[in-house]
């Protein structure tokens, strides 16, 4: 075969993929009436607005959520000199699903990263609050999955 035959065989085929992100348009058939956190502000802000902005259906299965975020930053590698090389950032939820005022699902889900030290401090800032808006919205999308397989 010609290159050109198999280039355009390979356009066609990667084409006719239908590729869709799993929890990007997924229309779920429950929301939460109430969610109630604790622990670190800014974790529970960044999980809370993806819960509530995907499970969204007001006539679907009601639940309430309860949990609490932990966040812990702890130096990995040092240099020679003491000066910290690498770290790794862990934030640590614990949730309770409730529906009818009872527990219906305890989970505990815990993510983390390790990163390079930047010399500039106002850009290691930039870039940890990145990660934890990263790690918080794959634990959301974590929930999500839990209270989806546990409403099928």
């Amino acid at each position: 075969m010609s290159k050109t035959l198999k280039f355009i065989v390979t356009f066609l085929i990667l084409c006719g993929c239908s590729y869709e992100p799993v929890l990007l348009k997924k229309n779920y058939d429950f929301h939460f009436d109430k969610i109630n956190s604790t622990g670190e502000i800014k974790i529970n802000e960044i999980i809370i607005n993806e819960l509530s902005e995907r499970a969204k259906y007001k006539n679907s299965v009601k639940y309430d959520i309860n949990f609490v975020s932990k966040k812990s930053r702890e130096i990995i590698s040092s240099n020679s000199k003491g000066d910290p090389k690498i770290y790794k950032l862990k934030l640590d939820i614990a949730y309770n699903l409730i529906k009818d005022n009872q527990i219906i699902l305890k989970n505990d889900i815990l993510k983390q990263a390790t990163y390079n030290n930047i010399n500039d401090k106002f850009e290691l800032l930039k870039y940890e609050e990145n990660i934890i808006q990263n790690l918080s919205r794959r634990i959301a999308d974590d929930i999500l999955v839990s209270v989806t397989t546990l409403a099928r």
